[in-house]
């Protein structure tokens, strides 16, 4: 004699079958390694920074060295929120540190401030000879830097800057 249960009499074995396979599949997830939280990947970089490259780490040697020489001209402190100008330079330097050639890059029309970035350049030469790995086939390093310049045409590098004033 076969005994079949109503559908209300099946309802209780079935929520039971589904808790224990809800159970099963939990504790097995738990046991496999492939389901734990990973760790995140750490580096020890500032936030926003990638490493630097030699060309970046010859570029701060050569913004420093245009600082230093240009120094009456240097913004001090941090640069205002709203830049006057921005220029950018596209600079040769040869195997002993003199740059051999100076091209506008970018700007934003600002003939003054122009006229102040190229001259300052060329007032710091010679920059610091850069390593042999830089230089290329010409014997020269190619680099690019840019002018920050405040109202009062006074200008720091962006590779030796300090971070712009907060506008809020």
């Amino acid at each position: 004699m076969s005994m079949q249960l109503s559908r209300c009499q099946r309802a209780p074995y079935a929520a039971t079958r589904l808790t224990v396979i809800a159970c099963v599949l939990a504790v097995a997830g738990c046991a496999n390694p492939d389901f734990e939280p990973k760790k995140p990947l750490t580096l020890n970089l500032t936030p926003g920074q990638a490493p630097a490259s030699s060309l970046d780490l010859y570029k701060i040697a050569a913004a420093q060295r245009v600082s230093e020489v240009n120094a009456r001209e240097i913004t001090p402190g941090n640069p205002q929120p709203m830049l006057r100008s921005v220029v950018s330079l596209e600079y040769w330097v040869d195997r002993s540190g003199n740059i051999t050639s100076v091209a506008l890059y970018r700007s934003n029309g600002d003939l003054e401030a122009e006229r102040i970035a190229m001259a300052s350049l060329r007032r710091a030469s010679p920059l610091p000879a850069p390593s042999r790995a830089l230089v290329d086939s010409s014997g020269r390093v190619r680099a690019v830097e840019t002018w920050l310049f405040n109202n009062d045409g006074r200008f720091q590098l962006r590779s030796v800057a300090a971070p712009q004033i907060d506008g809020q």
